[in-house]
């Protein structure tokens, strides 16, 4: 397994692009408080809250494995729909087990496409719901450059390896992945931020935490159990605190992680409980 665990200490220059740069400490642009928005019937077999909340139970054995990568990959290069919301033949995902065809799709569908839109394996004839929409026009073209890190970001943060769903909630700087001031409330805890791009070449995870992860929780530790598991084929770079890890980027007006640029969520939880012995609680 590849990872590379990493700290930057300074930004030579703030229109030049770094794995990790030095931020503002109070950085937190996605906290604002927004117009509260009322619950809505939906399928039982989506996540609750309301988007962007979700939940994430995405196994890291599948999502690192190479076939599924490469099935990912596959898809991108043609539209979704292949006949009305059917996906194209692909042979990649053949090699895999059922239940990871199943999480791939499942947790692909759940990124990509918006509440009330779905898409057909034609192989099992299995329907997954969309959820987040972060890259809707991938159904009928090809994935845009920026999508691919908006689906990367959004697939790395379902990732985990301890084996349970666990209530999360995503943020970033998309419409959306607006969260209400309530749903903010509903999880008061920050976890990490995510970057990186699945679909080119040489793709590393790049993952940050926040502070108060760092003070109550093996951080590197949590970190890599969620994201990698015991998968052989993992890429990791745990770049350190997303205070440092990022920075304000004046010549964009954007806080900046690496060379996503602003193509990067954060996730919120409820507690610290689910990561058990990994994490010790105040009092």
């Amino acid at each position: 397994m590849l990872k590379s665990y990493c700290l930057f200490s300074f930004v030579v220059a703030a229109s030049v692009v770094f794995s990790g740069c030095a931020a503002p400490e109070a950085e937190n642009p996605f906290d604002a408080d927004d117009l509260d928005v009322g619950l809505e019937t939906h399928d039982p077999g989506d996540p609750d809250p309301r988007p962007p909340g979700s939940s994430n139970q995405f196994g890291p054995g599948c999502f690192w494995n190479p076939n599924v990568q490469a099935a990912y990959r596959l898809y991108a290069q043609k539209p979704l729909y292949q006949v009305e919301s059917t996906l194209p033949e692909n042979s990649h995902l053949s090699l895999v087990s059922s239940t990871c065809r199943d999480q791939a799709l499942k947790y692909l569908a759940r990124c990509a496409l918006p509440e009330g839109s779905s898409m057909t394996d034609p192989v099992t004839n299995t329907t997954y719901n969309g959820w987040l929409g972060l890259a809707e026009q991938w159904k009928t073209q090809v994935l845009s450059s920026d999508n691919q890190w908006w689906v990367t970001s959004c697939l790395l943060e379902h990732l985990n390896g301890y084996g349970i769903e666990v209530p999360i909630l995503l943020q970033g700087v998309r419409t959306e992945l607006s969260a209400t001031s309530t749903q903010i409330s509903q999880f008061p805890v920050p976890e990490s931020r995510a970057w990186g791009n699945l679909f080119a070449a040489g793709f590393v995870a790049n993952v940050c935490y926040y502070t108060n992860m760092a003070t109550s929780c093996l951080v590197e530790q949590v970190l890599d159990k969620r994201i990698c598991d015991t998968s052989p084929y993992c890429s990791l770079n745990i770049v350190g605190n997303c205070n440092s890890a990022c920075f304000y980027n004046p010549l964009a007006g954007y806080v900046q992680c690496g060379s996503s640029g602003n193509k990067y969520i954060s996730v919120r939880v409820q507690n610290y409980d689910w990561y058990g012995y990994d994490c010790v609680i105040p009092e």
